[in-house]
């Protein structure tokens, strides 16, 4: 199954597509639980941009293949903080 995820930033008080750190979809491996995936990429984030050492968060949900990836996270969106 894919997934779509958005990372942002999460201290600062600007909209959430401007604090946008890094976003795209990926296919799970099988029996790959979301949450993993979620966590994974949230590290890989931290490492990939380690000049910010806030708090991050990351947004993760189903992703339809073909519809475009959207500015924000949708309500129907899972989260992790880290």
């Amino acid at each position: 199954m894919k997934y779509a995820y958005l990372i942002f930033r999460t201290d600062d008080d600007s909209e959430e597509d401007r604090r946008v750190m890094s976003s795209g979809t990926q296919t799970l491996a099988d029996g790959q639980a979301p949450a993993d995936f979620a966590a994974a990429r949230l590290a890989q984030n931290r490492i990939h941009h380690s000049y910010y050492t806030g708090p991050r968060r990351i947004s993760y949900w189903p992703h339809e293949p073909g519809t475009p990836l959207p500015r924000t996270a949708p309500a129907t969106a899972q989260h992790i903080d880290g």
